[in-house]
């Protein structure tokens, strides 16, 4: 099986021009309503882009790994689950944690990512916590 580009957006996170050859001029990147502000949606290859640039400028290295954990999909519609590793600008620490990312596409370029993460637990990442720490339990 030939990689879905959701697999091919996440292997090339942290190298956002990598990232940008993949974009249709239309695209839409949306996160969980959970990350407030910083959800989106990015409408368009620039703001999108934009986006990236902010992620990777301000809050993690460009340089990661992506382990890969399961992928599904065609060439519209594709889904993969992965594991995301970098090291935090904010402590220099390490940030490791569980990604998804549900995309479309037309023409073999993506038109929609649609992100899911583990909220709470890169909350805590940042923070300098364990990944399962949660404040609401006795």
């Amino acid at each position: 099986m030939a990689k879905t580009l959701a697999r091919q957006l996440a292997e090339a996170f942290g190298d956002v021009e990598a990232m940008r050859a993949l974009y249709a001029d239309n695209i839409i990147w949306s996160l969980q309503a959970s990350l407030g502000r910083i959800a989106g949606p990015y409408e368009g290859k620039e703001a999108v882009m934009a986006f990236n640039e902010r992620v990777w400028g301000s809050f993690y290295y460009p340089e990661c790994t992506v382990d890969i954990l399961n992928e599904l999909g065609d060439d519209a519609h594709s889904a993969v689950r992965f594991t995301y590793n970098a090291k935090l600008r904010s402590s220099e620490g390490p940030y490791s944690l569980e990604y998804i990312l549900f995309v479309r596409a037309e023409g073999g370029q993506i038109t929609r990512v649609d992100e899911s993460m583990d909220t709470m637990g890169s909350v805590n990442l940042f923070a300098g916590e364990e990944i399962a720490k949660n404040p609401y339990r006795g």
